[in-house]
């Protein structure tokens, strides 16, 4: 072997270090224990973000101010139970005068005051309806929680899962350059035809023009997780993978449950309202009139009287099946679709989990074999880097194992991420929203 060559071979030695190492920079972030727990290398850790960026994102979030808002309608119900009366109060009157007749100067003034009636039992129940009202929103509120959680979650692995990507593409950049500039030297040298610096140049591009679109999707993804958070970016510890509760509590299942409950504190109402609500009322009427007598054959008199009179009055509805029927059958429908809801709730529920912890044993498992797999690439591309700068195989040969080395190195990326992701679903799927 020439000196030449032996020079040559040296200076690809040197870097056969750089090809073995992981695509990772000084910035690049990484799953610790398969768990999503996320880190910046070389910065102290920031902690687990979910539970702020959660508050931030359901103080901007429209549903979850639209169901704050229906809280306080359904909570000023109260006021309407605390009432002595379930209705208006009503004043009203009346004025009679006589136009013809012999009443001479009639009139007549009533003036009444009244309020509705609570039936037996029916403020009770009608609290009862109320309270089982806010319960329900507030686990509305939850699952509403829960769902924008979701939505954090999917929005970091994908700003994660581009981060990546750009540490793949600058390592190939870097790895690109180098082979590029040894790829010159040879030329220079005699060593190697035209048509491997061309080749060298054309993965630098195709290298650079990767590496533009992952910084460019990495932006896009960022944004999108700031918008949803109101400004916060998708840096530090999103969260570990949390035990197992009680199903109970999931805000899945305890939204059709709250429901349910409201659902038939709305019959106990409508038993216990079998008919409107009765009024009563009190009223003063004061009559004045000039009587007098049309008479021929009695002399004409004149006589004034006057009357006041206070009496009580009452209306009492009667019960009839055509008022009753159909509000009874509309709670009862109420509730057989709650109660449907529910079980549905609960069988999906618990599939999600199972299916969500089977696909977090895949990723692990999936995670451990892309390791391996960019172990053997990069030993695989440190050799051939050797062998081509002893001249035993040529420069599409190297490229060859260089491209195999990037797949490795792309699929170790996407499987440590999916191994956050996957366990990020099994703490949505338990319906966990801290």
């Amino acid at each position: 072997m020439s000196l030449r060559a032996a020079a040559l071979a040296l200076s690809f030695c040197a870097f056969a270090a750089d090809a073995a190492a992981a695509p990772k920079t000084s910035g690049a972030v990484s799953v610790k224990g398969g768990e999503g727990n996320i880190e910046k290398r070389g910065k102290k850790p920031l902690g687990h973000v979910l539970a702020r960026h959660l508050d931030m994102a359901v103080a901007i979030d429209a549903q979850s101010k639209t169901l704050e808002a229906q809280l306080g309608a359904v909570s000023s119900r109260y006021a309407t139970t605390r009432s002595i009366t379930p209705g208006s109060p009503y004043l009203g009157g009346t004025q009679r005068n006589a136009v013809g007749g012999n009443l001479r100067d009639y009139n007549e003034t009533e003036v009444e005051a009244g309020l509705p009636l609570w039936l037996p039992g029916q403020r009770d129940a009608m609290e009862a309806t109320v309270s089982t009202g806010v319960i329900e929103i507030e686990e509305k509120m939850g699952l509403r929680r829960l769902d924008v959680a979701g939505l954090l979650r999917d929005a970091w692995w994908n700003a994660q899962r581009a981060a990546r990507e750009v540490n793949v593409a600058k390592s190939r950049v870097t790895m690109a350059r180098e082979i590029g500039a040894d790829m010159t030297r040879r030329v220079e040298l005699g060593d190697a035809a035209q048509g491997d610096a061309l080749l060298a140049k054309n993965e630098l591009l195709a290298a650079e023009t990767e590496l533009a679109q992952a910084e460019g999707a990495e932006k896009v993804a960022r944004v999108t997780y700031a918008a949803l958070t109101g400004g916060a970016p998708p840096d530090g510890a999103l969260e570990t993978v949390k035990p197992a509760g009680d199903i109970e509590d999931h805000p899945a299942l305890r939204t059709p449950l709250a429901a349910l409950r409201r659902a038939e504190t709305q019959l106990q109402l409508v038993e216990a309202t079998p008919i409107d609500n009765p009024d009563i009322g009190v009223f003063g009427r004061q009559e004045h009139n000039r009587q007098y007598s049309t008479d021929t054959s009695q002399p004409i008199t004149d006589q004034l009287t006057n009357a006041t009179t206070v009496g009580v009055r009452i209306r009492i509805p009667l019960p009839t099946d055509g008022r009753q029927a159909p509000r009874r059958a509309e709670a009862e429908a109420e509730m057989t679709r709650a109660r449907a809801e529910y079980e549905k709730a609960k069988r999906v529920i618990l599939a999600e989990i199972k299916a969500a912890r089977v696909n977090l044993a895949a990723a692990r498992k999936a995670s451990g074999l892309a390791a391996q797999r960019l172990s053997v690439a990069n030993e695989q591309f440190d050799l051939s880097r050797k062998s081509f700068a002893l001249g035993e195989i040529n420069a599409f040969d190297l490229y060859r194992v260089r491209q195999l080395q990037l797949d490795a190195q792309r699929a170790q990326a996407a499987a440590s991420v999916a191994v956050g992701q996957a366990a990020s679903r099994v703490n949505q799927a338990q319906g966990y929203a801290p």
